[in-house]
């Protein structure tokens, strides 16, 4: 994938970040100094305001976005006039598009036609709306499709965020042009650009007047820091936006690096098949559902050399994962134990584990090994299916006085373990997910398309 929508959008950014040594995108969204029933002459005194932050601010930033309110108070001709201002800049309409698909062209029509290089489109309104956008960009010449995965402010930890991979993964798929991050939570950018990879640009919202640090969320995986009230409310605009010029482009040489060569994905595939690990067929799982497919993660101690590459590959991934924090692990019996014991001594935690019941003799302990009351735990397993197995341990870890946040698997199944875990605040931390494995297993030719399209049948019920 390599961002096929906005070719021409992206080339004209690039040109223009060298240009000017600067990785910021102006948010100019100065209409609130304007009341709703202003005017006409109050509107025309706006238009110039802008250009004339524009102009002042141009030599310093590698693109101007504009939001609906600014472009509902002056008209879309505003676009129009500020390239007759400064010549060659690129312009993005931070529109957030959210309807069905006839809209959204209609919208996108009329943006590109104004003379936009692109557009920021909601990814929560799916694949059929999203591709409506996609067509018209096309039909205009390059344009740039941007889609919101995640946001900056408070609110978006409740509902988006916990979609944002998903979200992500849908951009790769559409090869859309880029992402928009929170500049407010760089972590969140090093996860992001980890599921959409080196080839898509991401926007990062929040910084300056949201309290994110300039330079932070490119030295984390972004490409461009979105900063509008600093800049535009600040004594000497050009100043300021010279500063974050320099801040930004200079923040580009801390940037967390991409693990080239380092897919995921694709290199458990390749585990599964010299294992032998995975098989199609007919299997009942412990749950009593009978899946077309069995991975059987329990072969890899017999196969060392797989066994220590899968742990280097979970360490890589745990690597690029800072926020998840964890004082000891507990691997679920049996596979869990096994993973969990590789990753205790790899990392130098401790190492503890549940049993199915209390011994009857001894101490007649449940969780075996040493720890203390409010010991942050991260629950290691070999895969989920329904989540049942890793609900039991978090429980009985949790009457133990300890906390248990976060859940690390090989594989996600897909077959709703994520989200049985949320229902009790845990998060499922999934290597990768079988949807993934199935489609790098047919292009391998490890499985035909027809026992593919049945394994994504069952998935998908």
């Amino acid at each position: 994938m390599s961002g096929e929508f906005g070719a021409a959008f992206r080339k004209l950014l690039e040109q223009r970040t060298e240009s000017q040594r600067s990785r910021v995108i102006h948010a100019l969204d100065i209409a609130n100094t304007l009341s709703p029933d202003a005017p006409q002459a109050q509107r025309e005194t706006l238009v110039e305001q802008a250009c004339q932050i524009a102009r002042s601010v141009a030599p310093h930033v590698a693109a101007i976005k504009l939001n609906y309110p600014l472009v509902l108070a002056t008209g879309v001709e505003i676009a129009h006039k500020i390239k007759q201002v400064i010549s060659g800049i690129p312009l993005i309409a931070d529109f957030k598009v959210a309807d069905i698909d006839n809209t959204n062209a209609w919208i996108a029509r009329h943006t590109f036609s104004a003379g936009f290089d692109a557009v920021i489109v909601h990814a929560f309104i799916g694949r059929d709306a999203i591709q409506a956008v996609l067509d018209e960009a096309r039909n205009y010449g390059g344009r740039g499709v941007i889609l919101v995965v995640d946001m900056s402010h408070p609110g978006a930890l409740q509902f988006i965020h916990p979609q944002a991979e998903k979200l992500s993964r849908l951009a790769v798929e559409l090869d859309v042009t880029g992402v928009i991050a929170p500049g407010t939570r760089p972590e969140h950018v090093t996860q992001i650009r980890s599921w959409i990879g080196p080839n898509h640009l991401i926007l990062t919202p929040g910084v300056g007047a949201q309290g994110g640090k300039p330079g932070s969320a490119i030295a984390a995986g972004a490409d461009y820091e979105i900063i509008g009230r600093s800049i535009y409310q600040a004594k000497s605009p050009t100043k300021a936006a010279k500063e974050f010029a320099a801040a930004t482009y200079k923040a580009k040489a801390h940037r967390t690096p991409v693990r080239e060569g380092v897919d995921f994905v694709d290199e458990i595939s390749q585990i599964l098949y010299d294992t032998q690990a995975f098989k199609f067929g007919s299997f009942t799982l412990g749950s009593g559902i009978v899946s077309p497919f069995y991975i059987d993660l329990r072969l890899l101690p017999s196969y060392p050399a797989s066994f220590a590459r899968l742990t280097d590959l979970q360490l890589q991934w745990l690597a690029a994962h800072p926020e998840i924090k964890f004082d000891r692990i507990a691997g679920i019996p049996t596979a869990g134990l096994s993973f969990g014991t590789m990753l205790s001594q790899r990392l130098e935690k401790p190492l503890i584990y549940v049993r199915k019941k209390a011994k009857g003799y001894g101490r007649k302990r449940l969780v075996e090994g040493k720890f203390e009351s409010g010991d942050t735990v991260l629950v290691v397993d070999d895969l989920i299916t329904d989540g049942g197995s890793k609900l039991e341990t978090a429980k009985v870890l949790r009457d133990e006085g300890l906390k248990v946040k976060d859940v690390f698997v090989v594989v996600d199944r897909e077959q709703g373990g994520g989200a049985q875990l949320a229902e009790v605040d845990l998060q499922l931390r999934a290597l990768v997910k079988i949807s993934d494995l199935v489609n790098t297993l047919v292009q391998r030719g490890h499985l035909t398309k027809q026992q593919a399209q049945r394994i994504r049948d069952y998935i998908n019920r």
